[in-house]
């Protein structure tokens, strides 16, 4: 599995990226340039957990040495496998600006075997299942002056490392780091055997300063092992936080590890070393207490997939070589980091500086003070409380007793208590020494014509409301305040429209419209046709001059209904050349156009969507013009006729199924007037 939760609100270790706890304040992995501040300290502790065997070796397969020195024996590590890590840290800020601290990493693999038959291998033997401790970190972060006010958006830190060798050789399965690969000897899983530097920069950027209530933290550390054979390596990570809640802040994580050389049997491969997405919540508890949860994603789940030989063969180009106790020697494929794991932390931030405050500068301590806001400068007694000037008192009461008797202008109110200091001799006042005015419209009641106005309603100077257009009609209840002079208005000051169509009643040729239809401008319904049939109940809108029709407006003789005409209009398939049914429909059309000489129609070609728009528009303007010629050949004047092709630009039905399209095939014959 991973590593421990790292729980310091401001830890910078670099020893648990691959472990999954980078600490700090937010986040499990990611690292932040904020510090604790001046004798702040913080303390905790975390884990994850993985189950499974390939998150101890790739394929959860590994091989163990003969005496002859060959790997002749394989063996399985059992299903029900599972790695722990955790760690337990502290960590002070010594300055504002600068904090230090330690953490020790503590592991528990539980490598169990099984064989083909049922035997037991020597994983146990060999101390791979085992509980032990990791190298011990101590580390600094240092807050860059250039950007150390609260206030900026954007802040970056100094991080510094050490390593010291304190982890158990001989112990565990998986690598706890990159850095940890031998590529000369055998490999430690829980110790660089030496001692390692670190060095990175942390950048934070807080976007509430702008306004969003998002933060985003970037990491970056160059680890030196002084170890011949161990690899330099980059560790870096960045975190997004989404602070919904004051109590909970959810994040998404990216940390990894990535070897900068070959060393030895171990080639640079920056898909093989570790790299976890981690999604997860953070919540801030009462008392300075932190928790927070997440599930930690291997990006070689991605990259290789689960299926247990090519995981096998991607593990061949990294071996690892590892001596155990009881001088057993085994090899297995370096599995970076499990697949999947959960991880959680906790901690908790308390205040080393013990000083009493005085938060109001008064002289006593706030955990005495009984009046903790006292104004500066005030005099106050033992218990902070501001003390009494009995002489200024009496001296305020005998100027306010002075001031209670004058009264300037006559109206029995004293001016102290006046707001009204110049009111005119005789009016009544009331008891703030201002005119009495019942509906506070600015006018006195001695000469309100109006005393009962509306509260806020503009008046004139006799009190009442404000008539422009002289219409009756108040203009705060008038909605049309420039009526035209001796019009009738309704109760809301418009002109009268007794059916509601907008045209008003002194304009309207049909007063009797039902509501809810459009008008024009005499107030009748469009009659398109002229048939006498408005056009909103009118269901044969396209009527020639002359026609007889019914009460639905649709021509009594069939011949005489352009709707029924048109669909006698057939053309071969894919063709502008008219089908021989059509012509009895077309001389019926010419019969008609005799029959009424005023009339002019405009032929429609219309298809439906199949084929491309440019042949659809030539094939409706050829069947268009073809029904246009033989109507001119059978003596109607071209003037009256006109051709029109609108390709499948109109459709009048549903274009995907059959039904539809069949009816958007169609000829439209529309009468138009030149």
């Amino acid at each position: 599995m991973k590593k421990v939760v790292s729980l310091a609100l401001l830890t910078t270790s670099l020893a648990f990226s691959q472990a999954g706890m980078m600490g700090g304040s937010e986040g499990l992995h990611q690292i932040n340039a904020n510090t604790l501040g001046q004798w702040k300290i913080n303390v905790g502790t975390g884990g994850n957990i993985a189950f499974g065997s390939w998150g101890l070796s790739r394929g959860g397969v590994y091989e163990v040495r003969n005496k002859k020195g060959q790997y002749t024996r394989r063996y399985s590590f059992n299903d029900a496998d599972y790695s722990q890590a955790g760690n337990f840290f502290v960590s002070v800020g010594v300055l504002d600006f600068v904090d230090i601290g330690a953490s020790l990493p503590v592991y528990y693999e539980h490598a169990n075997d099984k064989g083909p038959t049922g035997a037991r291998g020597p994983a146990g033997y060999a101390n791979m299942w085992t509980t032990s401790r990791g190298d011990l970190d101590i580390f600094a972060k240092v807050g860059l002056p250039f950007a150390s006010t609260d206030s900026g958006f954007f802040k970056p830190a100094l991080m510094l490392d050490l390593y010291v060798p304190t982890g158990e050789r001989s112990a565990g399965v998986r690598p706890r780091h990159a850095w940890y690969l031998n590529g000369r000897d055998y490999t430690h899983p829980f110790t660089a055997d030496d001692w390692v530097f670190g060095a990175g920069l942390a950048l934070s950027f807080d976007f509430n300063k702008l306004g969003a209530p998002i933060t985003w933290n970037l990491a970056a550390s160059y680890v030196y092992p002084l170890k011949n054979f161990e690899t330099n390596t980059l560790v870096y990570s960045t975190g997004v936080n989404w602070e919904a809640l004051s109590w909970m802040t959810p994040f998404v994580e990216f940390s990894a590890e990535m070897r900068l050389q070959s060393k030895g049997r171990y080639k640079f491969d920056p898909l093989v070393d570790p790299m976890l997405l981690t999604p997860g919540l953070r919540f801030h508890l009462p008392y300075n207490v932190e928790f927070a949860i997440g599930l930690e994603v291997a990006i070689r789940a991605f990259v290789e997939g689960f299926d247990h030989y090519a995981d096998i063969k991607g593990g061949k180009d990294h071996t690892i070589y590892y001596h155990g106790e009881h001088g057993v020697y085994a090899r297995y494929g370096y599995a970076s980091t499990p697949f999947i794991s959960g991880a959680a932390l906790l901690s908790i931030a308390f205040d080393a500086n013990s000083k009493p405050k005085d938060s109001d500068g008064d002289g006593v301590f706030d955990d005495e003070d009984k009046c903790a806001r006292t104004p500066a400068g005030t005099k106050v007694d033992a218990d902070g409380c501001p003390v009494v000037d009995t002489e200024k008192l009496n001296r305020e009461k005998a100027v306010a007793d002075s001031l209670a008797r004058v009264d300037s202008d006559g109206d029995g109110i004293p001016d102290v208590s006046d707001k009204c200091p110049n009111t005119v001799a005789g009016i009544s006042v009331d008891s703030t020494g201002c005119m009495l005015d019942f509906d506070k419209d600015g006018v006195a009641d001695n000469y309100d014509k109006c005393p009962n106005t509306p509260a806020g309603i503009p008046v004139s100077a006799n009190g009442c409301p404000l008539d422009f257009d002289k219409d009756g009609v108040a203009d705060y209840l008038d909605k049309c305040p420039n009526t035209p002079k001796g019009v009738e208005v309704d109760s809301t000051g418009c002109i009268m429209d007794s059916d509601r169509d907008g045209i008003p009643d002194f304009k309207d040729k049909c007063p009797g419209t039902p509501g809810g239809l459009s008008v024009d401008s005499l107030g009748c319904l469009p009659d398109f046709d002229k048939d006498g049939v408005a056009d909103v109940f009118d269901k044969c809108p396209n009527t020639l001059p002359g026609v007889r029709v019914d009460d639905k407006g649709c021509p009594l003789n069939k011949k005489e209904d352009l709707d029924q005409l048109k669909k006698g209009i057939q053309f071969k398939t894919n063709s502008a050349k008219l089908t021989k049914n059509s012509y009895s429909t077309l001389n019926d059309i010419v019969e008609l156009m005799n029959k009424i000489p005023e009339a002019n129609l405009e032929v429609q070609g219309h298809t439906d969507n199949k084929g491309s728009e440019a042949k659809n528009q030539k094939l409706s303007q050829s069947r268009a013009q073809a029904v246009v010629k033989y109507l001119v050949k059978k003596g109607i004047g071209s003037d009256r006729l006109r051709a029109v092709g609108y390709g499948s630009e109109k459709p009048i039905a549903d274009n995907d199924d059959a039904a539809g399209r069949a009816q958007n095939r169609r000829v439209e014959l529309v009468p138009f007037s030149k």
